[in-house]
């Protein structure tokens, strides 16, 4: 009986948060929404249009900065509640990148020669976030301070993932390992070595704030 109470207790509770996250983003300025978690994260926006309805935001002109630079910028960013994730597709030129969010931390991100993000371009992505990371990632002219990377593409298998990287002439291959953070699976930290000739590629940070480094 104590079971069976505390089960309807947590799911009149559940079902309590998802009715005031749903009414809050029905009735509250989702721009200022958007803007307050974006700058819970470090990450502040700006836009030079916004248009809003009942279950969409909708901005054009869209650049994202973080502490010290612009992260990304987008012709248009589309954000509406469906069922049952939330959806947010950037669009930049030919390309997009789209993210469905889920309940409970899940994602689904897929990108398509994207160009607007600083420092490397996306040429492929399709990535599913849960308690592992599976799918796969192609950049390609990846700059990090004096680093630069041709073409570098990766394939997740949950808390692995295998890389191969093109510099210099040279092809380098390798793999890593995943340590996913269920709060904030962006904060997902990776770290993976990829090498050939004497020469190593060192992958390691956040999923959303990636470092590379060389090393002989």
């Amino acid at each position: 009986m104590r079971k069976a109470s505390l089960k309807f207790a947590v799911l009149l509770f559940t079902s309590f948060a998802i009715l005031f996250i749903l009414l809050a983003f029905l009735t509250l300025p989702k721009f200022l929404l958007l803007d307050m978690w974006l700058m819970s994260k470090g990450v502040y926006m700006t836009a030079n249009r916004v248009q809003e309805g009942l279950t969409y935001l909708s901005l054009k002109g869209v650049n994202l900065y973080g502490k010290n630079s612009k992260v990304v910028s987008f012709d248009r960013l589309d954000i509406s509640l469906r069922v049952p994730y939330l959806l947010l597709k950037g669009v930049c030129g030919d390309g997009y990148l789209t993210a469905k969010l889920y309940p409970f931390g899940r994602a689904h991100l897929q990108g398509k020669d994207l160009g607007c993000f600083e420092g490397f371009y996306v040429k492929s992505l399709d990535l599913s976030l849960n308690d592992g990371i599976r799918g796969t990632a192609q950049l390609l002219d990846i700059k990090v301070k004096d680093i630069k990377v041709d073409e570098l593409s990766l394939t997740f298998k949950g808390r692995s993932f295998d890389g191969e990287a093109k510099t210099l002439g040279y092809r380098l291959v390798g793999s890593g390992r995943v340590v996913v953070n269920k709060k904030d699976l962006l904060n997902s930290q990776l770290n993976a070595t990829v090498s050939a000739n004497g020469m190593r590629l060192i992958i390691y940070g956040s999923l959303d704030n990636p470092a590379l480094e060389f090393k002989r």
